[in-house]
Order: structure tokens, then sequence, then C-alpha cells
């Protein structure tokens, strides 16, 4: 997850992703979220974590504005549904210039057995072409208890209209599994008006 650094302003946005690809359901991804003054941060989103489940997360950010700007946020939250249980995370922005990167780390607890805990990474890093254009990589690692290691590589693109901005992803671009994941994003209450706004879900269905 990746948005303008040090924000100190109440902040705040709604977002949608949708999924779709080869051999794939088609899924959509709501998420709403808000950062006070403080920093605190909270947010609640849908078939993020599993599909049918609803997950909430709360947390501070941390962050500072230099040449070498950053925002770290550790939170933690519960999710019920198709999912029952708790989590923990990190999530981590850097910002240099015009190239940008940012890493959301998350280990979940399943209320129904050890079984069904799981651990997942985003990443991406990026460059943003113009104050409206941004390009990229993306990588995706999920870890299943007692399983080997999930890697999904993808790259993304997207624009900026002042406060919307539209994300574009496309995972596994060269293999038959390929997906995409468009995004439709709001936020208010920002300081940067130019820059890009970029905000990920995402844990896939993970296989439960």
């Amino acid at each position: 997850m990746l948005y303008n650094i040090a924000i100190s302003q109440t902040h705040g946005g709604v977002e949608q992703y949708y999924y779709a690809g080869h051999n794939r359901v088609s899924t959509i991804v709501p998420k709403v979220y808000f950062q006070n003054n403080k920093k605190w941060y909270a947010e609640i989103r849908y078939n993020y974590d599993e599909l049918e489940t609803v997950s909430f997360n709360a947390g501070k950010t941390f962050s500072k504005e230099n040449s070498l700007s950053y925002a770290i946020t550790p939170i933690a939250g519960l999710m019920a549904g198709r999912y029952n249980g708790g989590s923990f995370g990190l999530n981590t922005e850097l910002d240099y210039k015009k190239i940008f990167f940012s890493a959301e780390s998350q280990y979940a607890l399943s209320f129904e057995g050890r079984e069904a805990d799981f651990f997942y990474n985003w990443s991406e890093i990026g460059y943003q072409v113009t104050d409206h254009i941004y390009t990229g990589l993306a990588l995706q690692l999920t870890h299943l208890y007692k399983a080997t290691n999930s890697w999904e590589f993808g790259i993304m693109t997207g624009f900026s209209i002042n406060k919307w901005t539209f994300p574009v992803y496309i995972f596994n671009p060269a293999g038959n599994n390929r997906y995409f994941v468009l995004g439709i994003n709001l936020e208010w209450g920002r300081i940067k008006t130019e820059s890009r706004k970029i905000e990920m879900p995402l844990l896939t269905n993970t296989g439960k």
C-alpha cells in the first residue's frame, strides 16, 4: 500500500479493485480508510484477506519528509466471515525524488487452527513519469502454513486526476495464468494533490 508520505492532516479515502483473468473468478475488493491528524490509522475492507471476509485494521503511522521520505505503519486487526482470525502487519513506504517503493506485510492467525495461518507480502517499486502518470513492478509473496512460497510478479501503471487515481496491474504477464487488477480510488484531505495515489489490496484468494 502506497500513498503520499507525511500527510499530517486528517485524510481518508474509498477504493475499489476489480480482479479478472483466465480461469479466475471475477472479484471486487472494496476498502475504506481514515487517518487523523495524530496519524492514527484505521481501515475496513472486504474480500481482501479471503473471499466473503470482512476485516478491520488499525495502527499508527510514523513518517518524515526529507530528500528520502518514509512512512511506517504497524497495524493489527480482526477478520470475520469465510476466514475468522486476527492479523499483525507492517506497511512501509519510501520516496526518493521520482522513485518510490512500498511493502505491505501481514501475518494472519486463524481462530480455527494453525493450519489456516498464512503470511503475505505485497511489494512494488516504481517511477513517477509525470505528475499524473507512474509505472513500475509489483511482487506478491504468499506463504501458507507448511507450504512452499507462492511468488507472483507483475507490472503496473496508472494515472491520477485531482483526487482520483486509476491503477492497473497485470500479474504473470507472460503466463497462461495472467490476471488483471483494475482500481478506482478516491482520496480526500491530502496535501499533495499533484502526486500519485496508489493503494493496493491485496491478498487474493489464499487457496483455502
